[in-house]
């Protein structure tokens, strides 16, 4: 069985495709980095943190497009425009095509809207909320991709762990194949063919082992710097899992901490408030908005005369100025209808939601602190199965080097010590992500306190 296939997680290889592809021979250098460093990039490069940001700035943009539904809407438009000359009144007039001079309009309106029945304030209030909303999504997708960094850093760590338990497995196993081929040149008896060949098949496993810890080396060095926004490999400087306290709280006191901290909580709210005032707001479509508006149509040119008469219309040279009070209307019944029951759906959508949540957060936050508890049980376990490995390895290799014992135990104890230094590892490490896990689930990142910039 591959020791070390446990360590490969799905998006470690996605991680890897994507950047093996783009990057030049150069990237596959390793760059050395810590916890606190590694955090600092995150937030500063993950891909997918930036595109929750950006979806901040278009809902903002959309807030302020929303801000400015109770302001005054101006609008300015002017051109110039050859025209001959024509002389003359409203009665009578003579043109005289061999002369041309510029005709200069331009014309100002002013509307500002005094009463909306309501519609103006709801459109202000569902782009509030709708904006805290998606930072609260945004602070979720900070809250998973901390958790996925604490995977990719501590699997490198573990990695790290692995290492020295080969490194020491190979350094026991060369002393005993030197002493048991000493004693088989010797011909005593005391190693046969068989316990040789026994001992040196278990090395050669101990260097595939190697082998294959060499590539899960370079594949998580590569996806950590993937994950960062790095077009190189990242090797973790610290070599020891974060000390995890013992105590947890209650479940009770977890679920409660979560409705304060856990942002998909918050986003669900606060989107639910985004839907009932876009509702109320598409609602006020069947009444009208009253307004005060202005305007003003200015016109000159040399080539055509003054009109003096009130009654005679001049569009040349004539400016006019007005103000009125409205109302605008929009009587299309059928098209504010649809408009509505699309607000509404994705209401229901959002409540739906809402309720999933109440008994969804819970559940998850339930199973990572039972995660959390098995793992602690099992990391005692395994510490007292390494002790007792440990034992009896120490003995088959007295055993064995004083030609008492056979080459076979001796494989059996040096596998079962290999296997629970191994174990011990993996389960820390399991320990740490079902604390990470744990925080991701309440929606706070502290639990791993000295991890903590």
């Amino acid at each position: 069985m591959n020791v070390f296939r446990k360590l490969r997680s799905r998006f470690l290889y996605a991680a890897l495709s994507v950047a093996a592809l783009s990057l030049p021979r150069s990237a596959y250098c390793e760059k050395p980095i810590r916890f606190a460093e590694g955090l600092v990039q995150l937030l500063r490069n993950n891909a997918k943190i930036l595109e929750s940001k950006g979806q901040i700035l278009s809902y903002e943009a959309l807030q302020t497009e929303a801000a400015a539904t109770d302001l005054p809407a101006l609008s300015f438009m002017t051109w110039i425009a050859p025209i001959y000359q024509a002389r003359g009144t409203a009665v009578a007039s003579q043109s005289n095509f061999n002369v041309w001079g510029p005709f200069v309009h331009a014309e100002l309106q002013v509307v500002y809207p005094i009463f909306s029945f309501g519609r103006i304030k709801d459109g202000k209030q569902a782009a509030a909320y709708a904006v805290e909303g998606v930072k609260f999504l945004h602070e979720s997708q900070i809250n998973k991709s901390i958790f996925e960094y604490k995977q990719l850093y501590m699997q490198i760590i573990l990695l790290q762990r692995l290492k020295s338990v080969l490194d020491d497995a190979e350094e026991k196993m060369k002393t005993i194949l030197a002493s048991a081929e000493k004693l088989y040149k010797k011909g005593t008896g005391e190693v046969q063919r068989k316990d040789l060949t026994r001992l040196k098949l278990f090395a050669l496993e101990l260097q595939r082992f190697q082998t294959e810890w060499i590539a899960n080396k370079k594949t998580s060095a590569l996806a950590l710097g993937h994950f960062l926004g790095e077009r190189e490999s990242l090797v973790v400087l610290e070599s020891d899992f974060p000390k995890i306290e013992d105590a947890t709280r209650g479940l009770e006191q977890l679920v409660a901490s979560a409705h304060m901290t856990n942002p998909d909580l918050k986003a669900v709210a606060a989107g639910l408030q985004a839907r009932h005032h876009q509702v109320e707001m598409e609602k006020g479509g069947f009444l009208p908005v009253l307004f005060i508006a202005g305007r003003a149509d200015m016109n000159y040119t040399a080539m055509r005369d003054y009109q003096q008469s009130t009654y005679a219309y001049d569009p040349y040279n004539r400016n006019l100025f007005g103000l009125v009070f409205g109302a605008k209307w929009d009587l299309d019944y059928n098209t504010t209808q649809s408009k509505i029951q699309k607000a509404e759906a994705e209401l229901q959508k959002l409540k739906a939601k809402q309720s999933e949540a109440e008994t969804g957060v819970p559940l998850k936050i339930a199973m990572a602190m039972w995660d959390f508890e098995k793992q602690k049980a099992q990391m005692e376990i395994s510490q007292s199965k390494y002790k007792e490995a440990n034992k009896w390895s120490l003995s088959e290799m007295t055993a064995y080097t004083t030609g008492t014992g056979s080459a076979k135990d001796l494989i059996e104890a040096l596998g079962a010590q290999l296997l629970t230094e191994k174990e011990m590892a993996e389960t820390e490490f399991n320990l740490c992500i079902a604390a990470a896990k744990l925080a991701m689930e309440i929606g706070d990142q502290g639990a791993l306190k000295s991890w903590q910039d």
